[in-house]
């Protein structure tokens, strides 16, 4: 299993791993879990199979757009 992370535009350091064992198989998109610190649940997003290529930005970049309001500090 493919683990990768990403630090998306508010700092936050994302860490990416597919939701199955079996991982990516060619040409089959990849449930994708992206934690963080800050929010309090993970992140699901479904991407292509080539998501290890992606580069980090456009990567960084769903998973913000697909994450709820950061939790607050207390």
């Amino acid at each position: 299993m493919t683990a990768r992370s990403v630090v998306d535009a508010d700092g936050r350091t994302w860490v990416c791993e597919p939701e199955s064992a079996a991982g990516s198989t060619e040409g089959q998109d990849v449930r994708l879990l992206c934690t963080t610190a800050s929010v309090a649940g993970p992140v699901r997003l479904t991407v292509g199979w080539q998501w290890t290529k992606m580069a980090d930005n456009g990567l960084a970049r769903m998973i913000a757009a697909a994450s709820p309001a950061p939790r607050k500090k207390q």
